[in-house]
């Protein structure tokens, strides 16, 4: 028996040209009755100075902070699947329901196999942009690191340009 694909996590990290991994979720979604959650992970701040001003912003103003940048996104994510909803798919065909929008702070990887997995993901589909063989080599890519680290299918489309 085939498995059965009920949730997808659609892994973005909503820079232009990532259209067409949303296209390819969409499509699994109708072809399957599926439902989406729509991800995107927010790289934490790595240099000493963002540790620093991390350390000293009180506690209540770095969370509004917080919050307040988390707002932006889903607001950003809730325009562009409007915008490709309402250009991309025809008047007939449906979404089981509206796709479910997840920002999160933490390294990309890591939230996307976290959420997968505390979702009950049956696949995951993400975008790769290449890059080169060096930064391959040295740094590894997102969505190499995803499909080292779960067991759940990966469905990965290939992106050009930035």
């Amino acid at each position: 028996m085939l498995p059965k694909v009920r949730t997808i996590v659609y892994a973005s990290d909503i820079a232009e040209g990532s259209r067409p991994a949303f296209r390819m979720a969409v499509e699994q979604a109708v072809r399957n009755e599926a439902h989406i959650i729509f991800l995107h992970a927010i790289e934490p701040p790595v240099t000493d100075a963002d540790a620093m001003i991390r350390d000293y912003l009180i506690s209540q103003a770095q969370l509004k902070h917080t919050r307040q940048l988390m707002d932006q996104y889903r607001a950003k994510i809730e325009q562009r699947i409007s915008d490709f909803l309402e250009s991309e798919i025809p008047s007939d065909i449906k979404l089981k329901q509206a796709p479910q929008i997840e920002v999160r702070i933490g390294k990309p990887d890591t939230v996307i196999v976290d959420v997968a997995r505390n979702q009950n993901a049956d696949l995951i589909v993400m975008g790769d942009r290449g890059g080169s063989t060096a930064s391959r080599i040295f740094l590894g890519s997102t969505t190499q690191k995803v499909i080292q680290q779960t067991s759940i299918p990966v469905l990965i489309v290939p992106l050009k340009g930035k």
